[in-house]
């Protein structure tokens, strides 16, 4: 099982209780179980409200949760100047106020801070769900139905690692068999890329069909902001693209889009393949 929430929203102190309320819908359709979805809402108000008080240069921020299994992890990308949370000052528990990293170090089972250079900053918050008796989410993940891989629990890291290498490789075939037998087709790592992605940047036109013929988003980016489409292009991948163009890819989404990095690159082949596509409905 894999729910995926992707929110762009505008530095105003108004989006942090439309986001909580609308992942907390999800968790609670779900059955997470009360305790569970009162820290996640705790702290990912913590992480948005860092962004809109101290994310001064961006105009907006994005928070992507995604549900998979009994993990939830939440990601809340700004544009800002980033900051290194090393570096910030643990403060008294019973000041008022700079308890903000403090109150989701201990809530989340796992934090992760990351700055991008002059691009902004990311949290990533993971928290393990545990669902009451007879609810959905716990029909959904008593048995997920994948074929066994020797040494590797299914849902473990070390399974996700797997899929990640599979794409790498374009092992198309055995990728396939586990998606059919229930692994998330969007399945993302730590740094946002999907199982697309990753045989999209590495150069694998027919693993790229055969995910996205099975309902993998070509548009999907990464925590960077970076598409398929977009790489493959910088890595002059022609089959690659043509088979993204096939999946409904849009040469123009993005910053840079496909397009931007074909004309940084003088690819006059790929532009001229991007003007044949119609531009979507406005």
């Amino acid at each position: 099982m894999e729910i995926s929430l992707d929110l762009l929203l505008p530095r105003d102190a108004a989006s942090v209780p439309a986001t909580r309320r609308l992942l907390d819908a999800a968790l609670t359709a779900l059955g997470v179980e009360d305790h569970i979805r009162d820290d996640i809402q705790m702290m990912l108000t913590e992480a948005c409200s860092n962004v809109i008080r101290h994310a001064e240069h961006g105009a907006g921020y994005t928070v992507r949760a995604t549900i998979h299994d009994r993990r939830c992890v939440i990601k809340v990308i700004d544009a800002g100047s980033g900051f290194d949370a090393e570096r910030v000052p643990r403060p008294d528990p019973s000041a008022e106020h700079g308890r903000g990293l403090l109150i989701m170090r201990s809530l989340a089972d796992d934090v992760r801070f990351r700055s991008f250079l002059e691009d902004g900053a990311l949290v990533s918050l993971e928290k393990r769900l545990s669902y009451g008796e007879d609810s959905l989410g716990g029909l959904l993940t008593a048995d997920n139905g994948l074929p066994p891989m020797p040494e590797v629990r299914p849902g473990s890291e070390k399974f996700r690692t797997r899929m990640f290498e599979l794409a790498r490789a374009g092992e198309t075939r055995r990728l396939v068999d586990y998606v059919e037998a229930g692994t998330p087709v969007n399945l993302c790592n730590d740094k946002g890329d999907t199982l697309l992605m990753l045989a999209a940047y590495h150069g694998h036109p027919d693993t790229v069909r055969a995910l996205a013929a099975r309902g993998a988003d070509p548009e999907r980016a990464n925590d960077r902001g970076q598409r398929p489409l977009a790489g493959a292009v910088f890595k002059k991948e022609a089959d690659v693209v043509r088979a993204l163009l096939d999946a409904g890819a849009d040469p123009r989404a993005g910053s840079p889009s496909a397009a931007d990095t074909a004309r940084m690159f003088g690819n006059t082949e790929f532009l001229a393949w991007f003007d044949e596509v119609a531009p979507p409905p406005a």
